[in-house]
C-alpha cells in the first residue's frame, strides 16, 4: 500500500488538480489501497483544515478507482484528531491509522492503548491501526503486549503499521495479532525478510515509485522463490539508497516520484526544502543504471 504524496504548487498551497491522475496511475499499476495523511503526505504540516479537504479529494476519486482509502489522523492535537477520525467516518474513508500523542507522549501499554481507545471510539464503525514509527515518534513501548491489550479493549482495532527494523519484535507482533487483524511493514528494505517471517502486507513509500518491483518481491515470496526475493529486494533496496544519499525522505521520495511517473507531486512542505536538480540527475542516473527507468 503506498503512501501517498500531498502534491504542493510551488507556493506550498495544495495542488488538488493532481489527485485523480495520482489515484489513476496507482490503480493502473495494480494498487488496490492508499494511506492518506501519512509520514509521506506530510499531514503533519497541514491544518485540519486542509488535511480534510485532502481526505475528500482521496474519498471521490475512490468511487472511479476502487481504491481503498486508510486516513492516517494522528499528528495533531487530540480534539483535531479525533475531529478528524469522526470525519472520515462521515465522508466515507474505509480505515484509520492513528500517530501516538507526540508531545505528552504515552510511557506505558496502558497509556497508549488509551489513546487509541479515544481514537477508535471517535470512529467506532471503522477498522483502527496504530502506526508504530520509534524513529519519528521517539514512542518506545512493548508493541506485542500493546497490541494484545488494544486487541481486548478496543472492538475496532484491527491492526498495526510497523515502522521498525526489529524484526524479533515485528514477528512477536505478528504472533500477538487475531485473524481479522493486520500487520503492514513499514520498511521498504526489509519487504523480503519481513514476508519470509510472515509480514506479508507493507505500507511503504516505495509503493508510489515502484509498485510492481515490490510486489514482485511478495510474489516471489509466496512462490517460495527465495533467491529471486532476495535479488528483487536487493534492487529496490539500491533504488532507495540512490536517493537517501541526496537528502531527507520526504524531498528525495517527491524528487524520485517526479523522475520516476511524471506526476508533478511538487515541493516539499515547509520547512523542508526540494533537493537540488543535481541531486535529481544524480539519482535518475542511478536508477537508469539499475535499469529501472529506460
Amino acid at each position: 500500500m503506498p503512501p501517498v504524496f500531498t502534491p504542493l504548487n510551488d507556493d506550498h498551497t495544495i495542488n488538488y488538480s493532481v489527485i485523480p491522475e495520482y489515484a489513476k496511475y496507482l490503480a493502473n499499476a495494480g494498487i488496490k489501497s492508499v494511506l492518506v495523511g501519512g509520514t509521506t503526505g506530510e499531514h503533519m504540516s497541514l491544518s485540519v483544515g486542509d488535511r480534510k479537504k485532502v481526505i475528500d479529494a482521496w474519498v471521490k476519486v475512490a468511487k472511479t478507482t476502487d481504491l481503498h482509502i486508510q486516513v492516517q489522523v494522528g499528528g495533531a492535537p487530540l480534539s483535531d484528531v479525533l475531529d478528524l477520525a469522526s470525519y472520515c467516518q462521515k465522508v466515507g474513508a474505509d480505515s484509520l491509522l492513528t500517530l501516538p500523542e507526540l508531545y505528552f507522549k504515552p510511557d506505558s501499554v496502558d497509556t497508549l492503548v488509551d489513546y487509541v481507545e479515544l481514537v477508535a471510539n471517535a470512529a467506532p464503525n471503522l477498522p483502527v491501526l496504530y502506526y508504530h514509527i520509534p524513529s519519528m515518534s521517539k514512542v518506545e513501548i512493548n508493541m506485542p503486549a500493546f497490541v494484545t491489550k488494544a486487541t481486548n479493549r478496543i472492538p475496532n482495532f484491527k491492526g498495526i503499521k510497523f515502522t521498525s527494523n526489529d524484526l524479533s519484535e515485528g514477528a512477536q507482533v505478528l504472533r500477538a495479532l487475531k485473524n481479522d487483524q493486520e500487520m503492514f511493514l513499514g520498511a521498504d528494505t526489509l519487504i523480503a525478510p519481513a514476508a519470509l517471517l510472515g509480514i506479508k502486507s507493507s505500507i511503504g513509500t516505495t509503493w508510489n515509485l515502484f509498485p510492481r518491483l515490490a510486489q514482485d518481491i511478495l510474489d516471489a515470496v509466496e512462490r517460495n522463490d527465495v533467491a529471486k526475493a532476495r535479488s528483487l529486494q536487493e534492487t529496490l533496496s539500491l533504488a532507495i539508497e540512490a536517493h537517501t544519499v541526496e537528502g531527507p525522505w520526504v524531498p528525495i521520495m517527491k524528487a524520485g516520484m517526479e523522475i520516476v511517473s511524471g506526476i508533478k507531486v511538487g515541493p516539499p512542505s515547509l520547512p523542508q526544502k526540494p533537493i537540488t536538480d543535481e541531486a535529481r540527475k544524480r539519482i535518475e542516473s542511478k536508477l537508469r543504471k539499475l535499469q529501472i527507468i529506460d
